[in-house]
């Protein structure tokens, strides 16, 4: 199954890339600034918290804004990635009652202009590290195996979502309280060592807490991502995939009708 998911998203290239351009010039040209609310959109955040924590409160570390920054980017391709997915089908119903397209497409179509516009602000998080005064060693070369392993699970995930996006329409007005819940239960405004110790299991069960922590380490502390939950997360991403793309084929009839 996984195998004929590969052929005909190779069999499809041509009209991913499409999609995939189109769909990125049409979100950027909606707005003044396009894909630089990317950036700015976790600037402002960090602004925000550092102001609260260090400036009011007077809590936090010397490399606070580096804590925060290096949260909130993964933060936000996570969830960006996860709220495009919801309706990455259900926003294509003209599409589907005229002609036949592999409902991956449109799910696939969706995350990849996420990880551009992730690629985009990492640039951005890289010189903010760099002015800062971080010191990258070579285990930043990890940063490529990381992303991938990041887009794999979303995939997975987005593939469950953009199936309840067509049958439960109100999944995307809840998914700004699932992110936000995602954004409080992952270290994305703190440092994982300052949790008690009996928390940090719980907090790995959101998998964003694996992928924000594997690229402090990488990025901040320059030393190696953490292996052992990147490679249980990847057996449970391949599963989820799996199962997801079981669903998607045995509903690929009936998106077009309910839509």
């Amino acid at each position: 199954m996984l195998l004929d998911t590969i052929k005909t998203i190779k069999n499809n290239k041509d009209l991913i890339y499409h999609l995939t351009t189109s769909d990125f010039k049409a979100n950027n040209s909606r707005t003044y600034f396009g894909f630089l609310w990317w950036i700015l959109d976790p600037i402002f955040y960090m602004a925000i918290f550092y102001l609260l924590v260090v400036v009011i409160l007077d809590r936090g570390t010397p490399n606070y804004p580096v804590v925060i920054f290096t949260g909130l980017i993964p933060l936000k391709f996570f969830t960006a990635a996860l709220v495009d997915g919801t309706n990455s089908i259900s926003s294509k119903g003209n599409i589907l009652q005229q002609v036949y397209v592999p409902k991956i497409i449109f799910i696939l179509v969706r995350l990849l202009v996420n990880c551009i516009k992730y690629l985009i602000s990492v640039v951005v998080l890289f010189m903010f590290l760099a002015i800062y005064g971080i010191d990258f060693t070579w285990n930043v070369l990890y940063f490529p195996l990381i992303f991938v392993l990041n887009a794999f699970c979303l995939l997975g995930l987005m593939i469950f979502l953009a199936h309840l996006g067509v049958f439960i329409r109100d999944v995307k007005n809840m998914m700004q309280y699932i992110t936000r819940t995602m954004m409080y239960l992952s270290p994305v405004l703190f440092e994982l060592n300052t949790v008690p110790d009996k928390l940090v299991p719980l907090l790995y069960l959101n998998p964003l807490t694996t992928f924000i922590e594997s690229y402090r380490d990488i990025l901040v502390y320059g030393k190696p991502p953490e292996f052992m939950p990147l490679a249980i997360l990847t057996i449970l991403s391949m599963a989820v995939l799996y199962l997801g793309i079981r669903l998607l084929n045995k509903n690929e009839k009936e998106y077009a009708k309910v839509i």
